[in-house]
């Protein structure tokens, strides 16, 4: 496990996503081109996709919570699986869980949730927690294309990171980063888990003292203001990327509580 480093992640990640996927593989939509008025419609027809995650479709589930996967991971070959190369996993999980294969999707999940055990350039590096952030939010990786996580993005991949690590530190790159991000999604009160990172709001049309202030009766209301203001914006953009954090925590808890009663 010592030899994990950056580079073998990446190269990790790059062949998971370089294979062909399989036509059954649930986590591929099947796409049709149908005609109406004379223009190209793409339909897109996803009923090979169960609605709701289970002990049996999990390893194959687009919706498979990275957590779920290493906890399952964790609890049948303890800290052994963090050493395999991904050919193993995608030979020995099937074998041992009784079924045909793992997702090339959920694949990158678990590479993952491995780098956050084994190293700390998550929490150090940009392109790293990049690369981990998007399969960690059920997307894939692009090494030649940079992608930019969004806020939502970035608060979920932190949430899965300091459940498996609390003793990291951020670095003063990536809070730089993230800070950027927050600017990009005109965010300008980062919450938590995200609430070390300072955004500078100097010179912008927002009264942050304003914001501050109401947000833990917003938080707390659910209720969203309905005004035209900068501040009624920014709080109503809060709240809606908090319920979308909670979605993600309640989706972890239902398949937690799946899996015990399997």
């Amino acid at each position: 496990m010592a030899d994990f480093h950056v580079d073998s992640l990446a190269k990790l990640l790059r062949d998971i996503k370089a294979k062909q996927p399989r036509a059954d593989d649930p986590t591929v939509a099947i796409v049709t081109q149908t005609t109406h008025d004379d223009s190209a419609v793409t339909v897109v027809h996803d009923e090979q996709i169960p609605s709701t995650v289970n002990a049996k479709n999990i390893f194959r589930h687009p919706d498979a919570h990275p957590l779920g996967l290493d906890l399952l991971l964790i609890d049948k070959y303890k800290e052994e699986w963090l050493g395999w190369e991904y050919e193993t996993l995608e030979h020995v999980v099937p074998r041992d869980f009784g079924i045909d294969r793992i997702s090339d999707l959920n694949l990158s999940k678990i590479q993952a949730m491995k780098t956050l055990h084994l190293v700390d350039t998550f929490w150090q590096r940009w392109e790293v927690f990049v690369w981990c952030t998007m399969p960690l939010n059920a997307t894939f990786p692009d090494f030649h294309v940079m992608q930019v996580p969004d806020v939502l993005q970035c608060l979920v991949a932190a949430d899965i990171a300091r459940r498996v690590r609390e003793d990291m530190e951020w670095s003063e790159e990536i809070k730089h980063y993230l800070e950027a991000v927050h600017l990009h999604d005109g965010i300008l009160l980062p919450q938590p888990p995200l609430d070390f990172v300072e955004v500078d709001t100097k010179g912008l049309p927002v009264n942050m003292g304003d914001v501050i202030d109401r947000w833990p009766v917003v938080r707390s209301s659910k209720k969203a203001p309905s005004g035209d203001t900068p501040e009624d914006e920014q709080l109503r953009r809060m709240l809606s990327i908090r319920a979308e954090l909670e979605r993600h925590r309640a989706q972890l808890r239902q398949q937690l509580g799946v899996l015990q009663h399997a």
